[in-house]
């Protein structure tokens, strides 16, 4: 029927197994197994208390005679007895998504999927409540006609079951009076099979009969994102490959949030799903004026947003309009949101890319994706396009499946360059950087590795095989070098992660290397919008020895806000700010006033780039402590660090 199924056959770690899933509907078949099933049903309940998710109990209503009252009471949502001989699986699932959406979506999002079942099923509605207003549709008076709701508006549509259905139906409504919030049922009304749809909404019972439509009508319900409301991926390919087999041209935008991630760690996931939820809303207001058939929005998947538009023109004209409309589109729906009092803010990218004809819509998405990814790790450019080609990303996709077989092969390695005194030259310490020893492509540098790892997913990954990697290399050093230290990068995925600190304690503790001559490198870039979590974390690291920097200090989001909560001990000037020192006064102003703000903050300073004997000297008459560079050494093996080393002290 189109859904993503993630299964469970036991209830060992079975709260664990559905959080990672992070399935929206829970369905658990009791038959054979009435308490493991309504043990299951309570595991999810406690999980996901108020939180929108469906749990739809399967069972045989022969097997126990209160066994959908007993689902209610463990927690479910939604029930259906797979004896009847008119249930069916798929229209149960979809009530189940409906009620999903309502307490998900909204109502904005709500009106958006009562438009799309207008277009594919018919639909009937009456509310009953047992207060002195009854009401009854004109649908469902002019498609029931032997009924007669003016003499019984509220039990009309009751009289002309069959008394099993009654039974059902009126369990249903046994089930809103002890307080469930929804109820579903199905039957045959004229023939027709029907889900009798049931919630509560104040002093009101309202229901709805939905006739089960054609295949594609279980389908529809799968072609939607069940926060925002907007196409999901599968669907929005599909629109794409449809206009490019017509011959159109077709422009794309993906758009991603940068610091999503930092927001579901600050503010939990709630609030990262009604940031999707709005964020969704918003776009649907900018392109309602387009026409459906020449524009399109989606939700394609995480954080990434799509709108995809037909387009006339030569191939350069095109990508320049749709580079100013992305630019538009960020500038106008992505500033802060306020949420439950809170305004945060959402740092947009996007990455565009232009398809000519009968392009594969697979490579347009590939290319447009490359292009975001390219500008997520810009911190000037939020507008990129896509100057991939087809070679270009069929590349990119063998690096992704070479990836998680890298890591298996310790293909990673790692690279250590020096950092050194500037007064005397002395060695006292390494930055341990990442590097890809590819068997067909050679080495590949960091930069190329973390991007490949973003696409893949494989970042969390990465970075922990990275941080144990260079821990134990540290580790190995002849006892003549324990003196010397060793920095390591985080990135702003480990950084959002709960157990963080341990992560890094637990690296350290496996290598042998000591906690008290290990230090934590943060770019500026990673702390937006978590400060406050990020300051606790570091502290917990830093009680137990661990020294942290400020890396590429001077560029991007340079924020006084850093230095002064965060526990930090060095300071780390990017090289874009070193390069001109010996030359540019301005540079020598910029480079001055920022040793002389660390030291009186008590820090140390760390200078990246140094290339030339006329950058140190600067360095050292404005009193800077540490340098690194080519100067006197780039990132150099393991073995190659040692002799240095020994040569240098």
């Amino acid at each position: 029927m189109g859904w993503r199924v993630s299964s469970a056959r036991r209830r060992d770690e079975l709260a664990g197994r559905f959080l990672s899933s992070n399935a929206l509907i829970a369905v658990i078949d009791l038959r054979e197994a009435v308490d493991d099933g309504l043990k299951a049903i309570s595991d999810i309940a406690a999980l996901v208390d108020d939180s929108g998710i469906a749990i739809l109990a399967f069972a045989d209503q022969a097997m126990h005679n209160h066994i959908a009252a007993r689902c209610h009471d463990a927690g479910a949502t939604h029930f259906l007895d797979i004896s009847n001989p008119h249930a069916d699986i798929g229209p149960a699932i979809n009530f189940a998504y409906r009620y999903v959406e309502n307490i998900r979506g909204g109502s904005e999002a709500t009106q958006n999927f009562n438009s799309l079942l207008a277009q594919i099923e018919e639909k009937w509605a009456f509310s009953i409540t047992g207060l002195q207003q009854n009401w009854v549709s004109d649908q469902l008076r002019e498609n029931v006609k032997n009924v007669d709701f003016d003499t019984y508006p509220a039990t009309g549509i009751y009289r002309i079951l069959s008394p099993d259905e009654r039974l059902r139906v009126r369990g249903a409504f046994g089930r809103l009076r002890t307080g469930a919030p929804q109820a579903a049922v199905s039957h045959l009304l004229n023939g027709n099979k029907v889900i009798h749809h049931l919630h509560v909404s104040g002093d009101y019972i309202h229901g709805r009969l939905e006739r089960v439509a054609a295949e594609e009508a279980s389908h529809s319900w799968t072609d939607r994102d069940l926060l925002s409301g907007l196409r999901n991926g599968s669907a929005a390919r599909s629109w794409m490959r449809d206009r490019l087999e017509r011959g159109e041209n077709l422009g794309l935008m993906i758009i991603g949030l940068k610091n999503f991630g930092t927001i579901n760690a600050a503010y939990g996931r709630p609030i990262g799903d009604e940031i999707m939820r709005r964020t969704g809303q918003r776009l649907i207001a900018e392109t309602i004026d387009e026409p459906s058939d020449k524009c399109m929005v989606a939700r394609m998947d995480g954080q990434n947003f799509v709108v995809a538009k037909t387009l006339d023109g030569d191939l350069g004209d095109m990508a320049g309009k749709l580079t100013s409309y992305a630019e538009q589109l960020l500038a106008r729906n992505f500033g802060p949101i306020s949420i439950e009092g809170r305004k945060i803010g959402l740092v947009a990218r996007a990455g565009v890319a232009v398809g000519r004809d009968s392009s594969d819509e697979t490579l347009l998405v590939r290319r447009a994706t490359l292009a975001l990814a390219e500008t997520m790790v810009s911190d000037a450019v939020p507008v990129k396009i896509s100057g991939s080609s087809e070679k270009n990303i069929l590349l990119e996709q063998k690096l992704e499946g070479d990836l998680a077989h890298a890591l298996e092969r310790d293909e990673i390695t790692i690279a250590l360059q020096p950092q050194i005194k500037v007064d005397d030259g002395q060695l006292i310490g390494a930055e341990a950087l990442a590097r890809w020893n590819h068997p067909e492509l050679g080495f590949l540098g960091a930069a190329t590795l973390f991007s490949v790892a973003e696409r893949a997913g494989l970042m969390k990954l990465l970075s922990s095989h990275i941080h144990a990697a260079a821990f134990a290399t540290a580790a190995r050093w002849p006892d003549s070098l324990s003196f010397l230290r060793l920095s390591v990068n985080v990135t702003a995925g480990d950084l959002a992660a709960p157990d963080f600190a341990q992560n890094i304690m637990d690296n350290i503790a496996a290598s042998g290397f000591s906690a008290e001559r290990a230090t934590l490198e943060i770019t500026e870039s990673e702390l937006i919008g978590n400060l406050s979590t990020a300051a606790q974390r570091l502290a917990v690291l830093r009680e137990q020895g661990v020294r942290i920097a400020i890396d590429d200090f001077g560029t991007g989001y340079s924020s006084l806000a850093y230095l002064q909560n965060l526990p930090l001990d060095y300071l780390k000037i990017d090289s874009g700010l070193t390069s001109d020192i010996s030359g540019s006064t301005k540079d020598q102003v910029v480079v001055k006033s920022i040793i002389n703000m660390a030291r009186s903050l008590d820090l140390a300073v760390i200078a990246e780039g140094i290339e030339t004997e006329a950058q140190l000297e600067s360095l050292a008459r404005e009193g800077c402590e540490y340098f690194q560079g080519f100067l006197r050494s780039g990132p150099i093996s393991q073995e190659e660090f040692e002799i240095f080393a020994l040569r240098s002290n």
